[in-house]
């Protein structure tokens, strides 16, 4: 007896079997062409295979296409989440570069430890000089100057409080022209901060102002009617001194609707017993203006000046030398309706 293959399947069965026991194909017409191993023959040492080989070969492919495809996932889902940290990052750095909050520097920093080490060195140096103009606004503040202010700005020309800078600079020149009352102040002001806030009214000022303006003749006739009240109680004539005042006077010393007689009445009182002559000078700081506020036209003139009282006295221990603050409106008519003084020396 020998063996032989079986040409379907490939096992070693004996040549004289009818059909082969593994896979039942019929060996009659067969035999003729199967190669026949001698029983002498040593069998191969390679294992048999099994029916099962096919299959266990294709779990194996599957097992190594889902080991591949997972790897592939991994790798592009780290490289797609590292992508968008960078750009996070990135986008993060710029903003911070550009920002002047504090706490968006700190955050950066906090926040994208691992970042590029030249996006950390720069936003250390921003932040590093954004905490020393922090301290530099505050002594600035604290100082509360116009030159401190304007140095601040000058150091830190895209700082965030240079709006306050400016604001507080704009207030404090405000306040030196409200101080000093005058057109030229206000103008002055208005050549610094044509855009300001306070710009419209300094501007109404100015537009009031010029509309109170005393023309040269309202001037000189204000200072004429203030020229003979004074002589008139130089020379204690009252009926001059009548001439000067309205019938009755809005204001005179304080006193709301007063008669002409009170007008007499401060003549007669200035002239104390030891006074035996006195002189009433108005210096050189005259100024009229027009009282347009309230009123319809023509307006009242206010007229305001510093007279000096020359007096002389029996009594040589009293002063003889007095100074006040003068202030008197006068209607069209040339009237005094008020009348007030102030003494200042």
């Amino acid at each position: 007896m020998s063996l032989i293959l079986c040409p379907e399947c490939g096992h070693q069965i004996s040549d004289q079997a009818a059909t082969c026991p593994y896979c039942g194909i019929s060996m009659h017409t067969m035999h003729t062409e199967e190669t026949v191993i001698p029983v002498t023959e040593q069998p191969s040492q390679e294992p048999l295979p099994t029916p099962q080989q096919p299959r266990r070969n294709k779990g194996m492919i599957w097992l190594l296409a889902f080991i591949v495809a997972l790897a592939l996932c991994i790798v592009t889902y780290m490289c797609w989440s590292n992508a968008a940290e960078e750009k996070l990052e990135m986008q993060r750095y710029e903003e911070a570069m550009l920002s002047t909050n504090v706490q968006d520097l700190k955050d950066y920093l906090v926040q994208f430890n691992d970042a590029p080490q030249e996006h950390r060195d720069s936003v250390s140096a921003r932040l590093n000089l954004l905490t020393e103009e922090e301290a530099d606004w505050a002594n600035t503040v604290a100082k509360g100057a116009k030159n401190a202010l304007m140095e601040f700005i000058k150091a830190h020309p895209k700082s965030l409080h240079r709006g306050e800078a400016e604001d507080l600079i704009d207030s404090i020149d405000f306040s030196v022209a409200v101080r000093k009352g005058t057109a030229e102040a206000y103008a002055e002001y208005l050549k610094m901060h044509s855009e300001s806030r306070r710009a419209a009214e300094a501007q109404e000022f100015l537009d009031n102002k010029k509309a109170s303006e005393a023309t040269a003749e309202e001037k000189a006739m204000a200072r004429d009617v203030c020229r003979r009240f004074l002589q008139a109680v130089n020379a204690r004539n009252e009926e001059k001194l009548l001439g000067t005042v309205s019938d009755v006077m809005a204001s005179f010393l304080g006193h709301n609707n007063a008669s002409k007689q009170e007008a007499v009445q401060f003549m007669n009182k200035l002239y104390k017993e030891d006074i035996t002559n006195m002189n009433w000078y108005i210096l050189d700081d005259f100024k009229a203006e027009k009282n347009v506020e309230g009123s319809a036209a023509p307006a009242n003139i206010t007229a305001h000046f510093t007279a000096e009282q020359k007096i002389e006295r029996t009594d040589e221990s009293k002063e003889k030398d007095v100074k006040y603050a003068v202030t008197v409106e006068i209607t069209p008519d040339s009237k005094i309706t008020k009348f007030n003084l102030r003494k200042i020396q």
